[in-house]
């Protein structure tokens, strides 16, 4: 079996096929957490980007509530995962600060729903507070399982240029050199569609900056706001990380290119000056992220191509949605 793709996704592809006793091999065309999966903001937040009045719009009451459950589990499971080694994980809750009058009654209508649906959210007066929501080091989370393959599971620097599906299996092509699997599980997200143009993922560019350690604390959690497009929080040792914005400039953001551009950072920097941070901007990066028309991850046998599965499209919750749906990909081979 190969997995192609080495973020969370994938690493948590091949941590769950291991377990089920399933040879797997991990091809990844960089490095491992190359992706957005090491350049994201490290929120471990249940659901999806929209509040959750709006997913039970959306998807209905059972589905939403089901959707925080499991989300509410991935963030237990893969922390377990970990098996101890530090990853960063901090869970001091988060915060929906909302931008107007509409995203507050969102919010406060959000708090009830919650409320009667079991989970542990407060509206107090002035933001959503979910108590269960934590933070994470994205990239030492995806190390952390990476390390707990065998020898010789992951493979770096592999190119996978084409998947060509077979009665019996799957032809791999990367740059001249051409394998046969048995299955093959694509954990490339937002690049998905770069093998296989047919699938409905949107590449995604969000765009972030960080500070030195700035000794005064200017949130006591990871906050989201504007609708889930703008974000910030502040590890322990004092970096302020502040990203989003992406609303100011939609057209150009859905894109594969992932150069941060001064338009965005412009935005973030006068955010860090409303902040009053004084510490000084160390580190500007941007990564792609993944959309789906649903909002959900695709997990599963890809339609139409026999012995292709996908566990991709996780709409920028991928730390919130990969681990749990790698199980699920996995159980159902």
């Amino acid at each position: 079996m190969l997995v192609i793709g080495g973020g969370i996704a994938g690493t948590s592809l091949l941590w769950h096929l291991a377990r089920r006793r399933i040879d797997a091999v991990l091809v990844e065309r960089h490095h491992i957490a190359w992706g957005a999966s090491g350049r994201n903001a490290g929120f471990l937040l249940a659901g999806v980007a929209s509040s959750y009045a709006e997913a039970v719009q959306t998807y209905g009451r059972e589905k939403a509530r089901e959707v925080w459950e499991i989300t509410g589990e991935n963030h237990d499971r893969m922390v377990e995962a970990a098996r101890g080694q530090e990853v960063g994980h901090r869970r001091l809750g988060s915060a929906i600060l909302p931008a107007n009058d509409d995203e507050r009654a969102l919010l406060i209508e959000s708090e009830q729903l919650l409320q009667e649906d079991g989970f542990n959210a407060t509206w107090d007066g002035e933001r959503l507070i979910n108590r269960r929501d934590g933070e994470i080091d994205p990239a030492a989370m995806v190390a952390a399982l990476a390390r707990q393959s065998e020898r010789g599971a992951i493979r770096e620097g592999v190119d996978v240029s084409a998947i060509t599906p077979r009665r019996h299996g799957v032809t791999v092509t990367a740059g001249e050199d051409m394998c046969e699997a048995g299955v093959v599980i694509l954990a490339t997200n937002a690049y998905t569609p770069q093998l296989v143009p047919s699938v409905k993922i949107q590449p995604t560019r969000a765009q972030m900056l960080a500070t030195a350690p700035e000794p005064k604390r200017i949130t006591d959690m990871p906050v989201y706001s504007n609708f889930g497009y703008r974000y910030w929080r502040q590890l322990a040792s004092g970096e302020v990380l502040i990203g989003g914005w992406r609303d100011t400039s939609l057209e150009t953001e859905k894109t594969s290119e992932d150069e941060p551009t001064a338009e965005i950072q412009e935005h973030l920097d006068r955010a860090i000056e409303e902040f009053r941070v004084n510490a000084e901007v160390t580190h500007r990066w941007a990564g792609i992220m993944g959309f789906t028309e649903s909002g959900l991850p695709m997990a599963g046998p890809l339609e139409g191509m026999p012995n292709v599965y996908i566990c991709a499209g996780f709409t920028g919750h991928g730390m919130g949605f990969a681990f749990m749906t790698a199980k699920q990909v996995a159980e159902s081979i």
